[in-house]
This record gives structure tokens, C-alpha cells and sequence, in this order.
């Protein structure tokens, strides 16, 4: 017989932040058992050590306490002489606001089930009961479903569904939509210049959006957990809800509000892109270690192409809004040395050591997998319509994963990513493959754009004038690139100027270090990095001797450096001359938007969003 788990969450004085946990446990069999708390969530791919906020563990039986031995950070033993039924009690603190943490204060309760809910030995596929005791007048949101006849009472089937859905519980503001007859909520804690009308139908027009690409939703009900603070936490998916955390003024204007639908769109399609459709390491999970994977590529960088591309179909984003994203993307991913260094499929399986903690020399020697992934989605769509005439694409790989492994809710060999690209498109990808994803080579993106008609112009962002109002209508560009010093700064304590980084391929590689503070430039002091930058660009040639004054660990130093020419920093996407029908067919059949339409309209990506 398997054990029945019941856990009670408490925190009816919710300012002490800490979730007054029990679990009650019947029909556990005699012998030695254990108890652990994961490591990490699942999504976030770094270890978080949860244990460590658990206290107070103690186990009841029914002739009184039972010994508990501490065996490892996460892992507790106990033992039993019968099937005598255990009340497990301990307590967790709480004070951690993210969307992958737990936070609890006079405002909210907010929790992750991996730092809360212990697994008793490793019965995982059992069904568990929650019961919450919490502040009379809060309500509840989440994706778990509700134990009809029990108020405040959850049921989820098994242990993974439990750590997959966390909850908001509190005063939030909720909307909600529906599609095809599904209850959508969207749970909105804290408050600033949001627009709760236009978020509620700007998320409907995503659901049904991507839900054409897989044919149908696959949930009976959809939560979106919103946090809304003074610093974005991004985004955290789950198999029929997500968090996703946003700075609270970035609702308007336009330019900061495509970058929150982005989100919203990159956290909802992930219910399809690694909820479902996943290697088969990424689930069911072990969560007291990490898991390793080599095609996060492919689970988050296609999420971000496709969360771009939803706003594109949806008719959020203009075809400049889209091309304009899409050039940032590239302007990011050509100005990192790291490129060079680590590979996709490399970025994908360090994540747990690498890309969740970066430091000031990661720029040089790591690619982000979200990044790089996206543009290599990018590259291999356009290539797989392409070579198929516009009669597939990278929707057809998804639908084609989805149906074989997705949808009966098992993980599939790595290889069978490749393989499902070459069969759609008839055709092998292996020098794809080999250099893009396995290799370090520069993404074709010039080839694939040009395939739709497409060109990158790469120029150099000129330095802001100011009120100079002779050039106040002058280009923002220029094609002769300026002097540069190899280096990225930030204002620290409010009136230090240091470097964050030092690239690996400019002048100041071997002569500067990130930590040290800058103070005068040729024997003249400098207060803030916009002054060092526009004294360099407006005084200096590229091939000039400068001289940097600098504190270094508390030492005055005075180092020369001949400043190099400043990489690419500015890259626009704009129609070729004269596009032969190939090109405008696949044009418009990417973008889903009439070649000529596009280039007779006057739309401005900073107007309305709509095309």
C-alpha cells in the first residue's frame, strides 16, 4: 500500500516570513525511511540549496517522537516499527522575491513548491493534498486544482505537478479570458502604471496565437502570476501557469512595453517549448542534483525566437518592431568575444556553472544559449522554408515533436533534434549542426536574411549631441568607426567611475582590470562614464596615445593605451533593392505580412503597436 500525503502550509502571521509547514503521512511501512527538500527548481538550472532555510524539523508518531538523523544538506532519516500514521512539522523561511524563490510579508504569500514540500522517499507519483491556513480576506492563485468540498484545499497527482505550481496569494488584482472555453487568469501583485485591460487582451492575442502552431491548449485551466516591484525578475515557467516578474513602470511607453509582452510571450510558449516538448533529461526530474542537457539551445533560444515571432503574427509587433528586435538581438550577440570561445551546445550543458553566474570576464569566453539560440532559430527557420519551397518550417519540427513525444508526455533522445529537422526539410543539416550549434563559427544570419530579401547594415552609434542643435536632426549612425577602449563602466557608490569588464579584443585587454576606478583622463578628472566616453569620441583619433588615471586596490596607478577602432555597435535590418519573387515569398510567408504592403506603409517601430 502507498502512503496518503497531506500538507498544510500556514502563515496566518505572514510578517515573521515563515511558512509554518506540516506534513501528515499514513500507511508509510515499516523500516527506515528518508525525507528531502530539492536543490533547485526546475527551469532555473542552478543549484539554490533550499535546505537551507528549513528549521525546526521534527517528526510525531503515535508513540511519540520519532529520531531523526541529519545525513546530508537536503536529506533527513528516520525510521518506523509499523504503519503508524506521522505528523511531520517544520518551518521555512521565506523572504526571497523572485520567480523561481519564496516570499512572504504583510503583503503576499508567494511560494515555489520546491522550497517548501518535502519528498518522502522518493514517492513522486503518488497524489498530494495542500490545505492552506492563511490571513482571512487574502485569495488565491495558482495553477494547482482546487479539492472541491475543501475550502483552501489543493490536489495535485503526483509530486512534480505539486513542485510545478506555485502560488500567489494575497490581495492581487485579477483579469481573466478565455480560449476555447479555458479559464485564463492573470493574478497581478503590486501595483504602477499598469493597464490591466490592455495586458488582458494583448495575453489572449498571444495564447491563441501560438495555440494555432500545436492545433489546441493542452490544460483544463491557465494561471499568469504577475509581480510587479521596482526590478524585473523575469520569468519562470510552468505546465499550465508562470510567473513572470516585471518592474512596475514598464507598462508605457511603447519601447518598454514590448519588452514585458516579450516576456509574457517567451513564458507561455514554453508550456509547449521544455513543459512538453523536451530531451528526455529534462523530466520526470531528479531534484537533488543537476540535470544536463546539450539542447537548452533549443528549449529557451527557440523560445525567445518564437516569443518575438508570436508578436509578429499576433499583430503586436510591426514588421519594424520585429526587424528592429531582431537587429538588437544580433548587435548583442556580435559584440561578445565569447562567441569565438563556447559553442550553443557547450552554453547549454555549463548553464549550472556558467551562465547563471557570470563574472566580469564571461563576456570573453561564454555565449548565452537564450541569445545565440534565438539567431540560430532565426537562421535554420528561413533555411528550412527555404529549402522546402515555404511548404515547412521550424512550426513543423515543434508539431512534429510535440505529436511523437510532447503529447504523451515522454522525452525524447537528444539526437532526435537533428533528425526531425533533416526529415522535415528532406535534407541534411549536419554542417549546420557541426558549426553553429557544435561549433564556434559565425551564425549566417547576412545568408538567411538575404534568402528574404533582407540586409544588415552595421554602423556606429554616434555619441548624443546633447542641445547641440546643429546636429539635432543629424543621423544617429556613422559608418567611420570611433576610438574605443576596450572597456564597460558604471557609476559605483555614486561617484566612482570602474570597470565591470575588460574585452579580450581591445586595447585595454592586458593593461586594465574590471574593479578598477577611473579618475582622470590625460591628468584631467573624470566624473561620470558619459564624460569619458564623449571626450575619447570627440577629442581622439583611433591610433592615439591616452593616458587613464586610476585607483587599482587602493593604489594610484597611470596607464597608456593607444586607442583601437571601436566594434560594430549599431545594426539595422532593412530591405534589399529590387527582391526577386524567391526572396518577397519567403518574406512574406515568415512574417506573414504582403512585401509591398510593408514597404509602402510609414509605420515607426516607437508608434502603435498594431501593423
Amino acid at each position: 500500500m502507498q502512503p496518503t500525503c497531506h500538507f498544510t502550509v500556514s502563515f496566518v502571521d505572514p510578517g515573521n516570513h515563515v511558512y509554518d509547514m506540516t506534513l501528515d503521512v499514513t500507511s508509510l511501512a515499516k523500516g527506515q525511511h528518508e525525507l528531502t527538500l530539492p536543490v533547485w527548481t526546475p527551469g532555473t538550472y542552478k543549484i539554490k540549496d533550499f535546505s537551507r532555510h528549513l528549521f525546526d524539523l521534527s517528526i510525531e508518531g503515535s508513540r511519540g517522537p520519532v529520531e531523526i538523523t541529519h545525513a546530508g544538506k537536503n536529506l533527513w532519516l528516520f525510521e518506523t516499527l509499523d504503519d503508524e500514521p506521522l505528523h511531520i512539522h517544520y518551518r521555512i523561511y521565506a523572504f526571497e522575491f523572485g520567480v523561481s524563490t519564496s516570499h512572504l510579508d504583510q503583503t503576499h504569500a508567494y511560494f515555489n513548491g520546491a522550497q517548501l514540500f518535502l519528498l518522502i522517499d522518493d514517492y513522486k507519483d503518488i497524489p498530494y493534498i495542500v490545505t492552506l491556513q492563511k490571513p482571512a480576506d487574502w485569495i488565491t492563485s495558482t495553477g494547482l486544482d482546487p479539492d472541491h468540498g475543501h475550502p483552501n484545499q489543493y490536489k495535485a497527482p503526483n509530486y512534480d505537478i505539486l513542485i510545478d505550481s506555485p502560488f500567489e496569494v494575497g490581495k492581487q488584482s485579477i483579469v481573466s479570458f478565455a480560449v476555447d472555453e479555458k479559464p485564463h487568469q492573470v493574478a497581478v501583485y503590486g501595483h504602477g502604471n499598469e493597464d490591466l485591460p490592455r495586458l488582458r487582451g494583448d495575453l489572449e492575442k498571444i495564447v491563441r496565437t501560438q495555440r494555432q502552431i500545436f492545433g489546441s491548449l493542452p490544460y483544463d485551466h491557465y494561471t499568469f502570476i504577475v509581480h510587479l516591484s521596482d526590478k524585473s525578475t523575469g520569468g519562470l515557467e510552468h505546465l499550465n501557469s508562470t510567473t513572470c516578474g516585471v518592474e512596475r513602470f514598464m507598462f508605457r511607453p511603447w519601447k518598454n512595453y514590448k519588452r514585458v509582452l516579450e516576456l509574457f510571450a517567451h513564458e507561455f510558449f514554453h508550456l509547449w517549448n521544455v513543459k512538453r516538448i523536451h530531451p528526455d533529461m529534462l523530466g520526470p526530474f531528479d531534484y537533488n542534483r543537476e540535470v544536463y542537457t546539450h539542447l537548452l539551445w533549443a528549449m529557451e533560444g527557440f523560445t525567445n525566437y518564437y516569443a518575438s515571432l508570436t508578436l509578429k503574427r499576433s499583430g503586436l509587433y510591426s514588421v519594424s518592431d520585429y526587424l528592429s528586435a531582431l537587429g538588437k538581438k544580433l548587435q548583442d550577440y556580435e559584440r561578445r568575444p565569447g562567441r569565438f570561445v563556447q559553442s550553443l551546445a557547450e552554453s547549454s550543458f555549463d548553464t549550472w556553472i556558467k551562465l547563471y553566474q557570470p563574472d566580469e570576464d564571461s563576456i570573453n569566453r561564454t555565449i548565452s544559449y537564450y541569445l545565440k539560440g534565438d539567431l540560430v532559430g532565426t537562421c535554420l527557420d528561413l533555411e528550412i522554408r527555404r529549402r522546402t519551397g515555404n511548404q515547412f518550417s521550424l512550426d513543423t519540427v515543434l508539431q512534429r515533436l510535440y505529436d511523437r513525444y510532447g503529447q504523451k508526455g515522454i522525452g525524447f533522445p537528444e539526437s532526435v533534434y537533428q533528425d526531425t529537422v533533416e526529415e522535415v526539410s528532406n535534407s541534411s543539416f549536419q554542417d549546420f549542426f557541426e558549426k553553429y550549434i557544435y561549433g564556434t563559427e559565425p551564425i549566417p544570419v547576412d545568408e538567411a536574411l538575404l534568402a528574404a530579401g533582407l540586409r544588415i547594415d552595421r554602423q556606429y552609434a554616434k555619441p548624443k549631441e546633447d542641445d547641440d542643435f546643429e546636429n539635432a536632426n543629424s543621423s544617429q549612425t556613422s559608418s567611420i568607426p570611433y576610438p574605443w577602449l576596450g572597456i564597460d563602466t558604471k557609476m559605483a557608490d555614486g561617484h566612482k567611475i570602474v570597470i565591470t569588464q575588460c574585452y579580450v579584443n581591445g586595447p585595454g585587454a592586458s593593461l586594465l582590470n574590471a574593479g578598477d576606478q577611473i579618475i582622470a583622463l590625460n591628468g584631467y578628472q573624470v566624473q561620470k562614464p558619459e564624460d569619458l566616453a564623449k571626450r575619447l569620441e570627440y577629442d581622439h583619433q583611433i591610433g592615439d596615445t591616452v593616458t587613464l588615471d586610476l585607483f587599482r586596490q587602493g593604489h594610484l596607478q597611470s596607464i597608456s593605451i593607444v586607442l583601437a577602432p571601436k566594434p560594430f555597435d549599431k545594426v539595422k535590418i532593412v530591405a534589399v533593392d529590387n527582391p526577386d519573387t524567391e526572396q518577397r515569398t519567403l518574406f512574406e510567408n515568415w512574417l506573414m505580412t504582403p512585401w509591398n504592403a510593408w514597404q509602402n506603409s510609414h509605420e515607426q517601430s516607437s508608434s502603435s503597436p498594431a501593423e
